[in-house]
């Protein structure tokens, strides 16, 4: 038997029967009704002999008698068109050896009751759902189909288009018919010059329930087609009924038809090359339904993906919720939004749930550190939870960074009130709790003497963890100005599978918190001989009777002390690559030094927008960076920091105080150096010797979040004081990994898709599709999307559909569920720079951790109206 030439009952019929062969060998095969005789007639399995009843069992035992002569069954099937009851066991040997197939036979698998064949063949097709499937059997029972023949003419008849439909639309599926009929109009002349309209209807109704014509043409029908399919399926995904002002409009009824047109819709969106006609078809309906004048509530929507307007319904409901209280739930539902439809056509929808969930992230971790710190008994205590475990406190600060980031990076207007205020609610916390946690952390410190028990030194930073590398290998010695400790972190686990031996510790910082002190803290010797020096009105350190006051002064005091060469270079002159004399320095040194300015020289403007914008960048750069040395030949990395930071709100009047006055050494917003004055209950004051530096200055700073009154300084940047934002600094210490070959992304194959054909706002979208062309395990790798123009990186990450790491703009691809060879497809959003000005750009796609590049789009026009 030809098994394409079967019908869909037919083929299933076949393969029950040849399932019993396989696993019994000889198959009496009972059809009292004459159902299937064709398949009989014409059945074919590998290896197995089919005897078909003519009228005589005896003729038909004679022919079988042969092949039963051996010890194990044949292969054999034996067709009989006939009710067994009424065979008088002529086939009673044959009976005993095999098994037996008839109506209502147990197991199910032998039971060959027509309307149980093809209710179980109609449900393993995926053009029939369940219900569907059950219908056909009932009517079968019912006498309405008399044959097999019938039944399989049904199934064709439902589930194709025929004739001039399959010519206008080169398929007969009719959800591929809908489908271009819906998004492209070039079937339109062809479909009236034949007079398809009504078969055309005819095949729409029959699967999708629309109802037949109303004296339409062409335009109308499809807008009425679209309505009907789009108003079906935010009903059947909405949770509970529709409101009232929707009840009455025409969609589908049946349950059959409502799971059509769902389906329909899904694959819509879900078609990149079609998500342009679904978008354009939502709006004109949203506007014709009215959809802004009607309500919804969070949990009627969660599962709509139908109209932009119901997800922006969603995304004020949750930022209600979150602003009265987190949950979890909620939280899952922001980040998961991220790879919604809309998020994935629209960037700035992902971008505007990407602010929704680190908001209520960070009032999540408000909420948790709020309950924890009350148990913390001791400055050590605060100490180590701060900086240590799973879900240390400093998180507070990581989402708050990320928070302030994505804030400045989008587009608010007036439809964006609820987002504001969700927005400032977290802001407010993060000032509340982390002004509590400073203000706790520092009293306690006082009581302890400013001693940590078993903590690490800023001073001790070079003999305990530098000096110990340098006959190991060429060492690198990477001090970060302001890079505080858990943006230190966040590197760290972003370059964790890049490099050896990773460990992150907590320091204390010399005080005050200020580069002058900091950067000199870490030099050779300041744990023996550190002494605070007020020369020439300038704060200083005095080690080994050289003062310290600049850069020139410490790598003067470094490559004196080092005990072999030393080559010393900025962060920015290892990017993108060193020139030559960089790497032949790089070469020849046992020990580099390298600095970075980035992060005080940014956020002391008075720009406070762009450094929140661009804050981020300086731990991708470092990530960059590393890699840089390794490859000339670096084997050890300690990167640390002069002094960490804080970067909250700008000062009010009420968060401003009056410094101690007398005879003033040094002021800013967070310290105070000097002699006499007073002391006053909003700051602590104490002798500066008692830090571990020799000086006979005294020292205050605010207890929490609090800044004194200066004639000028930063509006919202900080750093001199003692909360754990400002003292406790971060130590990384590394070892290079050996270079693997870089053969894994360049097996795969990608495909980048924009969003849009031009880029028009300051958001651009792309997504990124990849198939393995190995034989091996795919393994996803971590990858950067960047916008260039000329060279020069225009753009900034700013969310993904997943894997986005927030402190580098990196996203980690992950397989698909089911095709493991296959890349999940991830949309990937970037802002552009608002000062880009460019024609054309390029979009380039890398992997993050070589910086190779995968696949590029030239020539993307640009045309953002700023």
């Amino acid at each position: 038997m030809n098994t394409k030439l079967m019908g869909m009952i037919a083929e299933y019929l076949r393969n029950l029967i040849a399932k019993q062969v396989d696993d019994h060998g000889l198959v009496l095969w009972f059809d009292p009704e004459g159902h299937y005789a064709k398949v009989a007639s014409d059945l074919a399995i590998p290896n197995t002999t089919v005897a078909r009843y003519d009228g005589s069992f005896f003729a038909l035992r004679h022919q079988i008698e042969p092949l039963l002569q051996g010890i194990e069954p044949p292969r054999l099937v034996v067709y009989i068109p006939r009710d067994r009851s009424r065979t008088h066991s002529a086939m009673i040997e044959a009976e005993t050896a095999g098994v037996i197939m008839q109506p209502g036979q147990q197991p199910p698998s032998r039971n060959t009751r027509l309307s149980i064949v093809a209710r179980n063949a109609l449900k393993q097709s995926k053009q029939w759902t369940e219900e569907d499937a059950e219908q056909v059997a009932k009517d079968i029972e019912a006498g309405k189909y008399q044959s097999l023949d019938e039944i399989e003419q049904i199934v064709v008849r439902r589930g194709e288009a025929t004739g001039v439909l399959q010519l206008l639309f080169g398929t007969g599926d009719p959800v591929e018919v809908a489908l271009k009929f819906l998004s492209d109009s070039s079937p339109d002349a062809g479909i009236q010059d034949k007079y398809a309209l009504p078969e055309l209807t005819q095949l729409m109704n029959a699967k999708f329930g629309i109802g037949t014509m109303n004296d339409e043409t062409v335009e109308p029908y499809r807008t009425r087609l679209a309505r009907h399919l789009l108003t079906t399926d935010l009903a059947a995904t909405l949770a509970g009924e529709l409101p009232a002002q929707l009840s009455a409009v025409p969609r589908a009824t049946t349950s059959v038809a409502v799971e059509a047109c769902v389906h329909l819709a899904k694959t819509w969106r879900n078609r990149r090359d079609l998500q342009q006609s679904y978008a354009h078809h939502a709006e004109r309906v949203a506007k014709e339904l009215n959809l802004v004048a009607n309500e919804f509530k969070p949990d009627q929507i969660t599962q709509v993906e139908t109209f932009l307007e119901i997800e922006s319904a969603l995304q004020r409901g949750v930022e209600s919720l979150l602003s009265q209280s987190v949950t979890d739930e909620l939280l899952q539902l922001a980040r998961q939004r991220q790879s919604s439809f809309w998020s994935e056509l629209m960037p700035e929808v992902q971008a505007h749930w990407a602010l929704i969930a680190v908001s209520g992230q960070l009032l999540s971790e408000a909420d948790r550190i709020e309950s924890e710190i009350k148990s913390a008994k001791n400055a050590k205590t605060i100490f180590e939870t701060y900086t240590a475990g799973e879900q240390p406190w400093c998180l507070l600060d990581t989402q708050h960074r990320h928070l302030e980031r994505r804030f400045h990076n989008f587009d608010f207007d007036d439809r964006h009130e609820g987002l504001h205020q969700l927005v400032a609610k977290a802001r407010n916390r993060y000032t509340q709790i982390g002004g509590a946690l400073a203000e706790q952390f520092l009293r306690q410190f006082q009581e302890a003497g400013y001693q940590i028990p078993g903590a690490l030194r800023q001073t001790e930073i070079y003999g305990h963890k530098v000096r110990s590398k340098l006959h190991d290998g060429k060492t690198a010695y990477v001090c970060v100005d302001a890079l505080r400790y858990e943006m230190a972190r966040e590197l760290a686990q972003t370059i964790s599978t890049e490099f050896e031996d990773l460990n992150i510790e907590a320091a204390i910082g010399a005080v005050p918190t200020i580069t002058a002190i900091g950067m000199a803290a870490l030099l050779p010797d300041a744990e023996a001989s550190a002494i605070i020096s007020t020369r020439e009105d300038k704060l200083a350190l005095v080690i080994n009777d050289a003062v310290v006051k600049e850069r020139k002064d410490r790598v003067s005091l470094l490559k004196t002390n080092a005990g072999l060469p030393v080559f010393e270079a900025k962060l920015e002159e290892l990017l993108p690559r060193p020139r030559k004399k960089v790497r032949e320095g790089i070469h020849e040194a046992g020990l580099i030094l390298v600095t970075s300015q980035e992060i005080d020289q940014l956020c002391e403007g008075d720009n406070v927008a762009l450094a929140r914008r661009h804050m981020d960048e300086i731990l991708y750069e470092l990530r960059r960076a590393l890699r840089v040395l390794s490859e000339l030949g670096v084997q050890h990395f300690i990167i640390t920091a002069d002094h960490g930071h804080l970067f909250g709100e700008e000062l009010e009047s009420d968060m401003k105080i009056e410094a101690p006055g007398g005879e003033t050494i040094y002021l800013n917003r967070r310290v105070w150096l000097g002699r006499g004055g007073t002391s006053a209950p909003s700051f602590l004051r104490a002798r500066l010797a008692d830090f571990g530096l020799e000086s006979d200055l005294e020292i205050a700073v605010p207890w929490n979040f609090a800044g004194f009154k200066v004639r000028s300084g930063a509006r919202a940047y900080f750093h001199g004081g003692m909360s754990p934002q400002e003292l406790i600094i971060p130590v990384i210490t590394l070892r290079a990994r050996k270079v693997e070959p870089a053969a894994l992304t360049s097996e795969i194959a990608w495909e980048l898709i924009p969003g849009s054909r031009k880029i028009s706002t300051r958001f651009f979208s792309v997504q990124i599709k990849g198939s393995s062309m190995s034989l091996f395990e795919l393994v996803p790798p971590k990858i950067r999307v960047e916008i260039r123009a000329k060279a020069e990186s225009l753009s900034t990450p700013v969310s993904a559909s997943h894997g986005f790491e927030e402190g580098t703009g990196d996203v980690q691809l992950r397989k698909a569920e089911t095709e493991p060879n296959v890349i999940e497809p991830n949309t990937v959003t970037m802002m552009i720079a608002p000062q880009s000005t460019q024609k054309h750009v390029t979009v380039h796609l890398l992997d993050a951790a070589s910086g190779t590049e995968l696949l590029r789009l030239e020539k993307i026009e640009m045309a953002i109206a700023i």
